[in-house]
């Protein structure tokens, strides 16, 4: 049986590794979305900064932290690099929220303009 499984283990290594790619992929996807959620909850409905910044901050470090243990083979400079590209448009967000005017209710005024929101968007895509 264990030559048998060896034998048949060597023809799926490619989907092993596709598999492992993808579900990297979409774990690091969904703290993303975990991380906008976060921030649509504690920064415009409950309008509490610090918990806001302690999520995303609890968020990316997992998502970093994922990052070390599914790559091999590249430094971890690079992958600290390109993991802080990637939470770059959460601080952005982040920020823009933070700064953003609200009613003396505080709530958000409906038109949120801001520069940072729009860098964002392109940053992610």
């Amino acid at each position: 049986h264990v030559k048998l499984f060896r034998r048949l283990q060597a023809k799926w290594q490619c989907y092993d590794a596709y598999a492992r790619v993808s579900m990297s992929i979409g774990i690091q996807q969904l703290l993303q979305t975990m991380t906008y959620y976060v921030l649509g909850c504690t920064l415009i409905e409950n309008r509490t900064i610090s918990t806001a910044i302690a999520l995303v901050v609890i968020y990316q470090s997992a998502a970093l932290a994922l990052c070390y243990l599914d790559i091999a083979g590249v430094s971890k400079r690079i992958i600290f690099v390109v993991q802080m590209v990637g939470s770059l448009p959460t601080v952005l967000v982040l920020l823009a929220l933070a700064i953003a005017e609200r009613e003396e209710s505080g709530l958000l005024q409906p038109p949120v303009h801001s520069v940072l929101t729009p860098a964002a968007f392109f940053i992610e895509v």
